[in-house]
């Protein structure tokens, strides 16, 4: 069911890619034999030349399969570094008329749509699937305190695999339809908004992140972002966990009234540039 949705948001992973030269690489080699074979009964050749051209074809053919075989290697060793993950697992969008499989689209579902998108970017990611509700009732706390049980889980997600660097805590707001929707070049978009916890040292280096990707945003066009929302004082958080690491970010996608297509679109646009921000970051460091 989540495969045939998956389709309708034209998602093609990495591995999909190289699915297809898989089998781009068994028609060449199919191709290949039938020319030679053609060649032998249609030409006049000496065995020579006929077993040179065979093994012109077949030796192409055997270094792009150690090609592929290396390509399929190095995609599978590699760790994921980026970790995506809902404090408010339970934030749902809204129903809509492609929803014919009657299945709860929420942020959690949108994690694994940005997961797609980011492995065609050639990022590997990973989503948290323990979900929050139960380390709230395994530690005795309550819904005021998903940032405490989110927190735990990023602990625990850091200390199974080292190689993580961002963090992306993805939400989505409760605000009215036109506040978190944009439409331009016919197709319609969920809004992100960037929530900036200030009530910790350091809290700089999270800024600098999320001005990068708020500005590259803007860029492709100035009304898929809601800007940056930088929350202390009583009443909100002021940390978000954002203390954990500099790059981690909380994003608000869409609000409820917006469906998983537009949250889709955005997410489309919003791996691209979290990309660029990773490999611009990765070149820095090398």
């Amino acid at each position: 069911i989540v495969g045939e949705i998956m389709k309708r948001f034209k998602s093609v992973s990495k591995k999909k890619k190289i699915q297809r030269k898989i089998i781009i690489f068994l028609l060449e080699i199919i191709i290949s034999l039938l020319i030679v074979i053609f060649i032998k009964n249609n030409f006049k050749l000496s065995e020579s030349k006929i077993k040179y051209l065979t093994y012109s074809y077949l030796g192409k053919m055997e270094r792009k399969k150690e090609m592929i075989k290396n390509e399929i290697k190095v995609f599978n060793e590699r760790a994921p570094n980026v970790y995506i993950y809902n404090t408010h697992q339970t934030e749902k969008y809204a129903y809509n008329k492609v929803n014919s499989y009657n299945l709860d689209y929420d942020v959690y579902f949108a994690s694994f749509i940005l997961k797609s998108y980011l492995n065609d970017f050639g990022i590997l990611s990973t989503v948290e699937d323990e979900k929050v509700s139960k380390v709230l009732s395994d530690k005795g706390l309550t819904y005021k305190d998903s940032y405490i049980a989110s927190r735990f889980l990023l602990e625990k997600a850091k200390e199974n695999n080292n190689d993580l660097k961002y963090f992306i805590d993805l939400h989505r707001d409760s605000a009215t339809y036109e506040m978190t929707t944009c439409k331009y070049d016919g197709k319609s978009y969920a809004k992100i908004l960037f929530v900036l916890g200030m009530e910790f040292e350091g809290y700089g280096e999270n800024e600098k992140m999320i001005n990068y990707l708020n500005e590259k945003l803007k860029s492709i066009n100035p009304c898929l972002s809601r800007g940056v929302s930088k929350k202390s004082g009583k009443g909100v958080n002021g940390i978000y966990n954002e203390d954990f690491d500099k790059n981690l970010i909380l994003i608000e996608v869409g609000g409820q009234y917006n469906n998983i297509i537009e949250v889709s679109n955005t997410l489309e646009i919003f791996a691209k540039i979290l990309s660029l921000y990773i490999n611009e970051d990765s070149n820095e460091k090398t």
